[in-house]
């Protein structure tokens, strides 16, 4: 089975490798067509029925033009990134088939010269469909499926090799696949990859020498922000569809132009865990389970009006009826001046999706300050 441990490893590396490495990417523009060859990462025993490896499939990708994107891109030093459609058969065609992947990508090096030959880390995200899902009758034993349309996330470390202008690649990462529990059951798919690359570059590579840097651009020092965010669940048990809802008041320092770091609170209401308490924990108590309070850490990269957003919590107060304390949350902020929109997913170790929430909310600044989004 694959450990717990290690996928938190490359989750915090990954981390880690974005905060870095845009100290040393250039873009340019390409096109790519990957093989691909792994097999299931089991990370729960109601997995391994369904691990028939290996997971073969096939990925296109392109790669945008240095011009695109300049105006946040210049503070990464201009990574690459582009889209891709990715295809993978599981070798379970009866139990979950096959599925369809479009997905947009970042790339980043971790090597300053690089005429020749390149290594770096590469994330993926995207929406992913499935031929085959879970259903009580047809197909029981997909626990981990049971929604066609579901969110797809990868994580890569990658080499490549440049033949001007063709390039072959290699890369091994850990590709997620689930609905965030808008239907249940959702243990989702993990699938450590190997791809093999064969690419064309139809422009050269930015010279360093010839980057201009504006004067470093003003930015919001300090933020006070909050928003307010709701979901559907669904418990297996049941079939029953709960709506999560949630407040977050959060306090964030940009420590950069593109980086934003804070630590924050959040009230949750989820009507599923008394039931949940109930059939888990053989819970007979009157107190109502479904209001949580956690206190939160959170890091932010800004692209333009955009931001991807993380933040690792501990749920505060009494535990034993509860699955787990820490639990995490990933996704993009929106920025509308000082509006601000949310799309994230909520989660629990071991990447087990509770919730997709949506939301909206506002942040309150020093007037005197300007603003990079």
């Amino acid at each position: 089975m694959f450990k717990t441990h290690n996928l938190l490893r490359i989750f915090f590396l990954s981390l880690l490798f974005l905060s870095i490495c845009p100290l040393f990417v250039v873009s340019q523009q390409s096109l790519d067509i990957s093989y691909n060859y792994g097999s299931v990462a089991v990370h729960n025993p109601e997995i391994e029925p369904l691990s028939k490896n290996p997971v073969n499939g096939f990925s296109l990708n392109y790669t945008f033009k240095n011009e695109a994107g300049k105006d946040w891109r210049k503070y990464y030093n201009y990574p690459n990134y582009g889209l891709n459609y990715i295809y993978k058969s599981y070798n379970n065609p009866n139990v979950l088939g096959n599925s369809h992947s479009v997905a947009s990508f970042l790339q980043l090096s971790f090597l300053r010269k690089r005429k020749h030959f390149d290594m770096g880390f590469k994330g993926l995200a995207g929406v992913g469909y499935f031929t085959k899902t879970y259903h009580p009758v047809l197909n029981p034993t997909n626990k981990a499926i049971s929604a066609n349309i579901n969110i797809t996330a990868e994580t890569r470390l990658y080499s490549r090799i440049r033949i001007k202008p063709v390039y072959f690649e290699y890369s091994y990462g850990l590709n997620h696949s689930s609905n965030g529990l808008v239907k249940s059951p959702n243990l989702g798919i993990n699938v450590l990859n190997n791809s093999f690359t064969l690419g064309y570059e139809f422009e050269e590579q930015i010279d360093k020498n010839e980057i201009r840097f504006e004067e470093k651009a003003p930015f919001i020092k300090n933020e006070i922000w909050a928003f307010a965010s709701t979901g559907l669940k669904i418990v297996e048990s049941n079939s029953k569809k709960y709506t999560f809802s949630s407040l977050s008041i959060n306090y964030s320092k940009q420590i950069s132009v593109i980086n934003k770091m804070g630590f924050g609170v959040d009230f949750s209401r989820d009507p599923s865990l008394t039931l949940f308490a109930e059939q888990t924990y053989h819970y007979t108590g009157t107190e109502d389970l479904s209001f949580r309070s956690g206190i939160t850490i959170h890091n932010e990269f800004i692209m333009g009006n955009t931001g991807l957003f993380t933040s690792y919590g501990l749920y505060l107060g009494n535990q034993d009826f509860y699955t787990r304390q820490r639990y995490y949350k990933a996704g993009f902020k929106f920025y509308f001046n000082n509006i601000i929109g949310v799309v994230l997913i909520r989660a629990i170790p071991l990447f087990r999706a509770e919730v997709v929430e949506f939301g909206v909310g506002f942040r309150i600044t020093d007037k005197k300050q300007r603003k990079l989004n």
